[in-house]
């Protein structure tokens, strides 16, 4: 978790390319007949030799082509990878974590050393455009991941898709990010006033996303409340209905993905919000070594509990995201953990740690970390090789250990390279199309999971279609789940449109949020 300690990081891929390529050639020399064995471990050879260049060269062309390279010789002939891949991961990450630490240090003793930069008073902030188009990917991964099953029975696509458990974790670091970014001063150690009320800090926010939540759960009320009394009686419903209303259903594990599923984020993140105000006022004041601290001890928190489900479960290698009520070990132990608010907290705090890091930059060589790219070609290589099951690792993990500290420097960088305009992955992500879905991808967050009930829930598809419109490819995705993204698109824009830019809905949350306030005190 060393990477965590520091915002200087070194190009990763040799640490993932290199330890799985060198696994593989081990598994293939007992095999391939020697020409081909040579023709192999020479190209191995290559792509770590290319990985060490590039990391110590700081090269991000070599770099992605290294990771492309190990990536590609690991899913190579051989069933026995699946052995070594999650052994290699867990030594590169270990070989890169330790490095990482290294250069904490020394970053940390030269600017001890160094006096803090002369900051113009009331500097402006520059947008960070790209943040809106990175929240319409996980949106889509996760609106897709919900409902993948319905329009695929391929078992590489489905575990591609279903690692939800996994990415919806960048999601909170991304709220703590901009969270942090838009209270605290740019390179000063103070907040501004927006924190002086955390009442009014967590409710005025809460009211920017309740009012459409509570209007899909209106639309949707006939559909959510039949189904829920068919099967469980009209007392649990309307209790679960209670719950959903107002966002306390992350409190209960198992009736947490009640009414409107995917709504439990905005429970947990409800509850992050008002404990968010508190984290903020301290990190706003802290220097860069001691928020590199702080990122630390927030990982190490939220990994222990994870790392005990693993233990107390022997689930070290499960794959949750495929995995049922029925089939899982402890299903009410897994809901705790990943729908837990507490857990989204620590989360959200580290993407605000990870923010201030880069808000107290100050022009010294030490910061300018390299490209996003190779960190984002990593993030889908962890992704895509659990997916093909050379990685077996338990989604809880994968979060905890992997998946959150990269994001963290990838949105650091990505940050870094937006800000002065010299990479490219920035510039796509900020073009108009891209920015248009991002602005719209609240709506579809929200309203992607009534309308994939609507087509795809069994009892609810028979009612009003006659018929499951589910309908499972072996080799591919059916086209019909087009069409229910087509729905979902076109039914967020009408949202974002006659609803959300609606004055009288601007009035009602800017009201409701200043009554609230005034009653809490």
């Amino acid at each position: 978790v060393a990477i965590l300690a520091q915002e200087r990081v070194p190009h990763l891929p040799l640490f993932f390319s290199g330890p799985l390529a060198m696994a593989a050639a081990q598994m293939e020399r007992a095999r391939e007949r020697p020409l081909k064995r040579g023709l192999r471990l020479a190209g191995l050879a290559a792509a770590a030799g290319a990985a060490c260049s590039a990391t110590w060269g700081r090269g991000t062309a070599s770099t992605a082509a290294a990771s492309a390279a190990g990536t590609a010789f690991v899913s190579g002939e051989g069933g026995a990878v699946s052995d070594y891949g999650t052994a290699a991961l867990a030594v590169g990450l270990s070989v890169f974590y330790a490095l990482s630490w290294q250069r904490s240090k020394a970053l940390g003793e030269t600017e001890a050393t160094t006096a803090e930069a002369a900051v113009t008073e009331g500097a402006k902030k520059p947008r960070i455009d790209s943040f809106d188009s990175l929240r319409f990917f996980l949106i889509f991964y996760i609106a897709s991941g919900h409902f993948i099953a319905t329009a695929t029975s391929n078992a590489v696509l489905l575990r591609a898709a279903s690692q939800i458990n996994v990415v919806v974790g960048a999601f909170f670091v991304l709220s703590g990010y901009v969270a942090a970014y838009t209270t605290t001063e740019l390179g000063q150690r103070m907040g501004s006033k927006r924190l002086d009320n955390s009442v009014e800090f967590a409710v005025t926010r809460i009211m920017g996303f309740w009012p459409l939540h509570l209007f899909v759960l209106v639309c949707f009320l006939p559909m959510f409340f039949w189904v829920d009394m068919s099967f469980n009686g009209a007392p649990v419903a309307l209790w679960n209905g209670f719950l959903s209303v107002f966002l306390l259903q992350s409190w209960f594990p198992l009736s947490a993905e009640v009414w409107n599923a995917p709504t439990w984020f905005l429970s947990a993140f409800a509850f992050a919000l008002f404990g968010l105000c508190y984290a903020l006022r301290v990190l706003a004041t802290l220097k860069k070594a001691e928020l590199r601290k702080a990122m630390v001890f927030l990982t190490l928190v939220a990994l222990v509990p994870r790392l005990s489900y693993s233990y107390d479960l022997k689930a070290w290698e499960i794959f949750e995201g495929t995995l049922s009520a029925r089939t899982h070990p402890n299903y009410a132990l897994f809901n705790a953990l990943r729908f837990s608010p507490f857990a989204a907290l620590l989360e959200v705090v580290m993407g605000a740690v990870a923010c201030r890091l880069v808000m107290l930059d100050s022009g010294k060589p030490g910061e300018n970390t390299g490209s996003s790219f190779p960190i984002l070609l990593t993030l889908l290589s962890i992704i895509g090789l659990r997916a093909m099951g050379i990685i077996e690792l338990n989604d809880m993990l994968v979060r905890s250990l992997a998946f959150i500290p990269l994001w963290c420097v990838f949105l650091m960088r990505i940050h870094r390279e937006t800000v002065a305009k010299s990479a490219m992955l920035p510039r796509l992500l900020c073009s108009p199309r891209l920015l248009y879905m991002g602005g719209i991808s609240f709506p579809i967050f929200i309203v992607h999971g009534p309308i994939g009930q609507l087509m795809y829930k069994k009892a609810v598809a028979m009612k009003v279609w006659g018929q499951v419109l589910a309908n499972p490819q072996p080799h591919g995705v059916d086209w019909f789940f087009g069409v229910y993204w087509l729905a979902v698109i076109l039914a967020a824009a009408c949202l974002d449109k006659f609803f959300l830019q609606s004055k009288q809905v601007k009035e009602f949350s800017k009201n409701t949020g200043t009554a609230i306030c005034k009653l809490i005190g």
